[in-house]
């Protein structure tokens, strides 16, 4: 029987409920990041920064669960998770608002010294579910269509039909590869 009242299991049952949150909405991380602005007032960069950040943090914990996988009874991964964990933090919450999902990772790098292995890889994975759901809103943000339309549209205005379906390079408007 797990004890409900542990440190990790108060952490486990906010980040359960923060993905939840995710799944069913934007949250209000990702409604902060909606609101900020960069140069001349535009979201697009603050945006994909965002989502950029949140990527490579989620990369920081696979990286974590794959160490703890391999060494689950080694005492050095709570000291290299809590490290990881809380590298990200203030720029998670000074840059791109995402003051709760610092909250989380603050807190799991509070409680992590105390765990074992298995219980680091519990932690990790449930924050990597998190930013699962994190990164699709932070994605759903993006204007995907409109810069795919853009960057074609720039292609055909320089002269550049598109790039060949296997790779081998650029055709142009006469259907010419160029390198």
């Amino acid at each position: 029987m797990t004890d409900a009242s542990s440190p990790l299991n108060r952490l486990m049952a906010k980040i359960e409920a923060a993905t939840e949150t995710l799944h069913a909405g934007e949250g209000e991380d990702v409604k902060r990041v909606k609101r900020l602005r960069g140069a001349m007032g535009q979201s697009f960069t603050t945006t994909i920064f965002a989502y950029q950040q949140a990527s490579s943090v989620k990369d920081g914990l696979a990286f974590i669960a794959a160490l703890t996988d391999k060494f689950p009874r080694e005492n050095w991964i709570a000291v290299v998770a809590a490290e990881q964990f809380a590298r990200p933090v203030n720029t998670l919450r000074t840059r791109y608002a995402l003051h709760d999902t610092a909250a989380l990772q603050e807190e799991a790098a509070r409680v992590t010294g105390a765990l074992d292995g298995a219980d680091v890889l519990r932690l990790t994975r449930a924050l990597i579910v998190y930013y699962a759901f994190l990164l699709r809103r932070l994605r759903d943000l993006l204007p995907f269509y409109e810069l795919s339309v853009a960057f074609e549209g720039h292609k055909l205005v320089t002269g550049q039909a598109a790039i060949s379906p296997v790779g081998k390079g650029i055709e142009d408007a006469q259907g010419q590869s160029r390198p």
